[in-house]
């Protein structure tokens, strides 16, 4: 960053000669931010490209080629084409495929979070089925697993080892027992604004797959088909031979499904910089080599696609002309970034008087998309910060027991029990005291009579401490 950005930024900070300022601040914050998403869009559409050409299972989802086939036209049109572009058209499409690449993200990862729970289950019945064995010393892991949790000084990433080992440890606690540890969670959030107690619900919701989004059973068949054999597999009556014919399904999907997930996050992470290029596009004023160096790179990579040839040369030279020029802007953006918030809360009759607003609006909306919430809702302004109450938080307990009790009773005991502990990964503190802690794990391991089920726990939590 130059010497007179960082003036700039200073004197926003001491609210210094404003009308001067602010739009000088706003001018290089979006000039940088072009330059930086154009390199983003760069990098990911050539790893794309790649993905694209070693074929596998990207080749068969036509909901993201459909998605990337969007995303060529609007590159075509608004970076390659010299008739006049109309920003807004190009915008209103590429928040279409943004919402659709959303929205099967939502069902991926549902599937994602059943099939957790499913292995969970096959895990634990897998020493019963295959006739192997793992040594067990109750005393020992609990030793073992009690030094794991606190041999750090770092409380957060003890707080993490306690999520970790409770989510994998065998879950013997009645439902009422469950709902208390639910309740103490909630009450942690009494008094935090009511926008975190929702986002805490909602994630206890989707961990346990509660409320199923919309396309759920239907998007990605493959998938679908397995998780209804899942749920209709009687696990106590599986022979050997069907358990690992169900196994070798089971670890193929997982595979596919990786890739899909991996494929949709590299997708959004395409559709957001070009999102924000497109944001910055009439507005930037950037002459720098690298801004067209990755224009031109951008461009042979569309042709390449639409011809489906091999990517050229090119653009291979080309990463010389941006190399370490992302890293620089990455540290000017940070800069920037870290008075935006404050620019767009304290100054707006400021930027208003200077007719600044759709600048400033669209810095907010880049920022948003440079962000690491790949996900992150771009139109959400009813967030709501008021204070949560006690009354909030117990008709948000109600809520949570009315449908865990209703999934509860739809299930089977081992399902039960493997949702609670994906539930445990991610509550943020189950335990007042570490005496709760030791004795949690000490009741968790001597009451577990199913031996194929402590025997996987333990093969489980012996790898997990020492893995570190």
């Amino acid at each position: 960053m130059n010497t007179e950005d960082r003036r700039i930024i200073k004197d926003i900070k001491r609210r210094k000669d404003l009308e001067i300022n602010l739009p000088a601040y706003g001018n290089a914050y979006l000039n940088a931010a072009y330059e930086y998403s154009l390199i983003r869009l760069v990098l990911n559409y050539y790893t794309i490209k790649e993905v694209f050409d070693e074929g596998g299972s990207i080749m068969s989802d036509e909901p993201l080629i459909s998605s990337l086939e969007s995303v060529h036209t609007i590159i075509f049109e608004a970076l390659m084409n010299d008739s006049e572009i109309d920003y807004e058209d190009c915008i209103k499409r590429l928040e279409e495929v943004r919402n659709e690449l959303t929205d099967r993200m939502v069902v991926l990862t549902a599937y994602t979070d059943t099939l957790q729970i499913y292995e969970y289950v096959l895990n634990r019945v897998e020493y019963g089925i295959t006739g192997n064995t793992y040594d067990v010393d109750v005393d020992s892991l609990s030793e073992k697993l009690f030094k794991y949790i606190f041999n750090d000084d770092d409380k957060m990433v003890v707080n993490s080892k306690i999520q970790m080992v409770t989510a994998q440890l065998p879950v013997r606690m009645t439902k009422s027992k469950f709902y208390d540890y639910l309740n103490d969670t909630l009450n942690i959030y009494n008094g935090s604004d009511i926008s975190s107690v929702d986002s805490f619900v909602d994630m206890m919701k989707s961990t346990a797959v509660l409320e199923k989004p919309k396309g759920y059973g239907k998007l990605y068949p493959e998938v679908a088909k397995l998780i209804e054999q899942l749920e209709n597999t009687d696990y106590k009556m599986l022979n050997i031979d069907a358990f690992r014919a169900l196994m070798e399904q089971f670890s193929l999907t997982t595979v596919h499904m990786t890739d899909m997930v991996s494929n949709h996050l590299l997708m959004m992470e395409i559709v957001n910089a070009l999102y924000s290029v497109l944001i910055a596009l009439p507005y930037q004023r950037n002459e720098n080599t690298s801004v067209s160096a990755c224009v031109s790179m951008i461009g042979s990579l569309h042709d390449a696609f639409i011809s489906q040839g091999k990517i050229p040369s090119s653009v291979d030279d080309g990463f010389a002309l941006i190399e370490g020029v992302q890293e620089h802007l990455g540290e000017d953006i940070l800069q920037f970034e870290s008075v935006l918030q404050d620019v767009l809360d304290e100054s707006k009759d400021d930027i208003s008087w200077i007719m600044a607003d759709e600048l400033f609006s669209r810095l907010d909306k880049i920022s948003k998309l440079m962000a690491n919430s790949l996900f992150i809702d771009l139109t959400d302004d009813n967030i709501n910060n008021e204070p949560a109450d006690q009354v909030y938080i117990a008709n948000k307990r109600d809520e949570l027991v009315e449908a865990f009790s209703a999934f509860f009773e739809q299930h089977t005991k081992e399902v039960n029990r493997a949702v609670m502990g994906a539930v445990f990964s991610n509550m943020p503190v189950l335990f007042n005291s570490i005496q709760e802690i030791k004795d949690y794990i000490e009741h968790s391991l001597t009451h577990c009579s199913n031996e194929s089920e402590l025997m996987a726990c333990a093969k489980i939590l012996d790898e997990m401490m020492a893995e570190g």
